[in-house]
């Protein structure tokens, strides 16, 4: 009986091992994340006090392109902060999954299907998240060239 107590218990443990390691991987997107958001957060403040700069010497101008890149800041925030919200959830539905094995296990395969159902919609969160991300590298990557464009001039050919 002990042993086959302790062998249920390692097939729980092992079975909660993927979760767990999906659970890491996208902690470290979290992290990632938070530090794109961050950088974001400071380059806005940044333009804010520019366009305090630039409508003390009248340069309406100057104004309008940074009130422009102002608002690709906010829609790059909005993306980085849905994809956080995709990355949280899927967080919680891994965790999820890590105790449903453990149920199901305990319960003798009463709801096998659970398990699976939450690391797939928590994949799928996943998915989605990183090709938010993907949106908004592209986005911080356009606004960038413009950035230094308007700062040198457009290239030569």
């Amino acid at each position: 009986m002990r042993q086959l107590l302790g062998s249920s218990f390692l097939n729980i443990i092992s079975a909660s091992l993927t979760p767990a390691i999906l659970i890491l991987a996208t902690g470290s997107l979290v992290n990632s994340t938070l530090t794109r958001l961050a950088r974001i957060v400071d380059r806005a403040r940044i333009l804010i006090e520019q366009v305090g700069v630039l409508r003390q010497a009248g340069d309406e101008e100057g104004v309008r392109q940074t009130a422009l890149w102002l608002q690709m800041y906010a829609r790059r925030s909005a993306l980085a902060e849905r994809a956080l919200t995709l990355y949280y959830g899927a967080i919680g539905l891994f965790v999820a999954a890590c105790l449903a094995i453990m149920i199901d296990s305990l319960t003798h395969d009463a709801v096998p299907w659970l398990s699976l159902l939450l690391v797939v919609v928590g994949a799928i969160c996943l998915f989605i998240g990183t090709a938010t991300l993907v949106i908004e590298t592209n986005m911080a990557t356009g606004l960038l060239r413009e950035e230094i464009d308007r700062a040198c001039g457009p290239p030569r050919p």
